[in-house]
């Protein structure tokens, strides 16, 4: 999922970047979890020796899902798109609508085919990029490009069209607070607070900070709570239950999911723990 959207280069630190790497074991088998960034930047890289030699060990890499499939993509876009007659602005408040033409001015009627959580996504893109940040750096990506090249078993926890199912099905209501949210953020400032925040905390390794951002901007108002918990806490079940799968198969797997998937209460590392498998965070 987004870990921010106008995050600025002039304020974000410049340290090497760690991330948040875990490591999971049962009885028989361990597995390594590493939090991604889906846009990042060049000067991410090189990642943690740790990172690397978790990633090394493995025969397999689970991610959320395979960019690279175009097959996958054409299903997904019906899903996040409205046909005509339906357009967005049928589909969001008065008030909201308004504001987004406040913002974008006339390029509005372009988003018309986008349904809510597309039109976040578009935004969520043009702003990282204005920013030098850019998809083809992002930590799933390096390693999907990396497992193919060295032939490793490479498996999605979820799908494309699965995705695309969760963002384009959300309700009026959802979809409309998710827009007004981030239109909310673009003027206050608060989305380039909490981006550098985010990105911070993933930087440093630090998750417990990871999760109080997460906490924090999920705990703005009801809306925001709810939408939290269907992008991230009721996938994070259904990934939980593919890895535990995984270790009971014996697999070795080095497992990259959105960082905001592997931080706080309902996380899949809480979530892991609780059945009682063993989990350290590797610094």
């Amino acid at each position: 999922m987004l870990l921010g959207v106008a995050a600025t280069a002039q304020t974000l630190s410049t340290q090497p970047a760690k991330g948040v790497l875990w490591e999971v074991k049962s009885a028989t088998n361990r597995v390594y979890l590493f939090g991604s960034i889906h846009i990042a930047k060049a000067d991410f890289y090189p990642l943690p020796a740790a990172v690397e030699d978790a990633y090394q060990q493995a025969d397999t890499l689970a991610v959320e899902v395979d960019p690279t499939d175009p097959s996958a993509s054409q299903k997904a876009i019906p899903l996040l798109t409205y046909a005509a007659p339906d357009t967005l602005e049928k589909h969001l408040r008065e008030e909201t609508w308004r504001n987004l033409k406040s913002v974008t001015g006339p390029a509005a009627e372009q988003f018309q085919t986008l349904r809510p959580a597309m039109l976040v996504m578009v935004f969520a893109a043009q702003f990282f990029s204005q920013q030098g940040y850019d998809p083809k750096y992002g930590i799933d990506l390096h390693f999907i490009n990396q497992a193919k090249a060295d032939q490793k078993k490479l498996v999605e926890l979820e799908s494309m069209e699965f995705q695309a199912g969760v963002l384009g099905g959300l309700s009026d209501a959802d979809g409309d607070a998710m827009v007004a949210e981030i239109l909310r953020g673009l003027r206050s400032g608060a989305l380039q607070r909490e981006a550098e925040a985010m990105i911070d905390a993933w930087k440093s390794g630090n998750a417990q900070a990871l999760a109080e951002v997460l906490r924090d901007a999920a705990n703005k108002d009801a809306g925001s709570k709810k939408i939290m918990k269907l992008l991230l806490e009721d996938r994070n079940v259904g990934m939980a239950q593919k890895i535990t799968r995984m270790l009971e198969a014996g697999d070795k797997a080095f497992i990259v999911v959105g960082a905001g998937h592997i931080v706080g209460a309902n996380s899949i590392v809480n979530i892991l723990r609780k059945q009682g498998l063993q989990i350290r965070q590797i610094k």
